[in-house]
């Protein structure tokens, strides 16, 4: 899983973040904090954890908005 989520082809769906500042990220990351309490299937947990670390790793991305 840390290989390749690096790559396009390990998003969960095809979406274009160029468009996205770092506030509306910082807020799909807390939208996505709030969720995880109310999951009860590990194999859900798991993915959006994995789409957490994405939106993460897009925020620190030296060229997004700022």
């Amino acid at each position: 899983m840390t290989d390749g989520v690096e790559q396009d082809s390990s998003w969960p769906f095809d979406l274009d973040l160029s468009a996205l500042d770092t506030g509306s990220i910082t807020n799909l990351i807390m939208d996505i904090e709030n969720h995880l309490p109310l999951l009860t299937s590990e194999g859900d947990m798991q993915e959006l954890l994995r789409v957490k670390k994405l939106f993460e790793e897009e925020l620190m991305d030296s060229r997004r908005l700022h």
